[in-house]
């Protein structure tokens, strides 16, 4: 199955975001508790932008669509630093 143009911009944002984290932060924790704590912390400003757009704070959804990117783009690099892989 083929991806929608709208999936291959979202995956593409994605992996852009990451590899710009990577060379930006070049280490992770080597715990997974650390790990986590950043993808949650990424999760919280998702939060955060969708309170700001829901109550009026900002008339876009920008600011959502960018957390949920940074978001994504730690939620694999999580993934691909659990130590034992795939």
């Amino acid at each position: 199955m083929m991806a929608t143009r709208n999936e291959q911009v979202i995956f593409g944002d994605i992996f852009t975001e990451l590899r710009k984290a990577e060379a930006e932060f070049p280490g992770w924790p080597d715990d997974v508790v650390h790990g986590s704590a950043i993808v949650a912390e990424e999760a919280g400003e998702l939060v955060q932008a969708a309170l700001d757009r829901f109550y009026g704070r900002c008339d876009t959804d920008n600011d959502i669509r960018t957390e949920a990117v940074q978001t994504a783009a730690m939620a694999i690099r999580f993934l691909l630093n659990l130590k034992g892989g795939v």
